[in-house]
């Protein structure tokens, strides 16, 4: 139940604004995706400041990179920027990676504060190959291996499963803008709208199919079945074969192997309890939005 106590750390409620302070005197405009590393350190992509964030374990909001104005230059995180970045992850070795969404670009911050672009060429495609002549249409969420080798990013308009390896791009799963909800193993599988993603314990990936209203999961072979959700709008919980969702967004999986969905018009975290497949309402009460904390049911969330 402890961890069901929703409190607000940073932010005001319905307050937008660019402010590094401490708590809830710092401001953020569209917090979108959100990472944390080895020493307690949070990252949240800003979308619509345009800035990488960080928040302290003390509480101390700060910008790690981006100036604020929209665009895709490299360099040090003072004057790097970005456009309207949604995923962010990051490795063991301290490296940040960031879905930069509206760059159409994959881009890296590493220890030292440095910006550089991981893959993409900023134009909106599909072209797999070498880094720098790769293309992503509207990247949204990014998964990276503990170690930094590989990175696995949905991308959200073309519907499919891109992975970064060893300089390379390459399509892991789904049909080039064709959307569907069929399981099958690489290019036969299809998405509709892949949006988060994230990693499992035992090395395969769980993406939140936000159009198909289900979590899928795709191992490191391509190979694509349906987790959770029936494809129906819903919020009922219960086996992962009848439980229903309602547009899912971000996902994580904690060290014990169990998941957690932002379930976005639901206004919910959902939870996925590791080895009994059940869905349950983590936080939150379906359909009820707002800012309130609380425990458990009693606390509200707004998309």
């Amino acid at each position: 139940a402890r961890a069901q106590k929703v409190t607000t750390i940073a932010g005001v409620a319905g307050v937008s604004g660019m402010t590094n302070a401490t708590g809830t005197s710092a401001r953020f405009n569209g917090p979108h995706g959100m990472a944390s590393d080895k020493a307690g350190n949070v990252y949240i992509t800003d979308r619509y400041n345009n800035r990488i964030r960080k928040i302290a374990p003390n509480g101390v909001v700060s910008t790690l990179a981006g100036t604020g104005v929209a665009g895709s230059n490299d360099g040090p995180g003072a004057t790097a920027t970005f456009n309207e970045p949604w995923g962010i992850a990051c490795d063991t070795l301290g490296n940040i990676y960031v879905a930069d969404t509206k760059s159409y670009k994959i881009r890296k911050i590493d220890v030292s504060g440095t910006v550089t672009t991981l893959a993409g060429t900023g134009v909106f495609g599909t072209t797999n190959g070498t880094a720098n002549v790769s293309s992503f249409g509207f990247p949204t969420g990014i998964a990276t291996t503990r170690d930094g080798s590989t990175q696995y990013v949905t991308d959200y308009n073309t519907h499919t499963i891109r992975k970064i390896n060893g300089g390379m791009v390459s399509t892991l799963a789904g049909m080039v803008y064709v959307a569907g909800a069929t399981d099958g193993t690489g290019l036969s599988a299809s998405f509709n709208h892949p949006y988060g993603i994230a990693i499992d314990n035992s090395g395969n990936l769980l993406v939140s199919d936000e159009w198909n209203n289900s979590l899928r999961k795709v191992t490191p072979l391509g190979a694509v079945t349906t987790y959770a959700g029936n494809g129906f709008i819903g919020s009922t919980d219960g086996a992962v074969n009848v439980a229903r969702f309602n547009y899912p967004w971000g996902i994580v999986v904690d060290s014990m192997n169990n998941i957690y969905v932002m379930d976005g018009y639901n206004f919910t975290i959902r939870k996925i309890q590791t080895g009994t497949n059940i869905v349950s309402t983590y936080a939150g009460t379906a359909l009820s939005s707002g800012s309130a904390d609380g425990v458990g049911a009693a606390a509200r969330f707004n998309n």
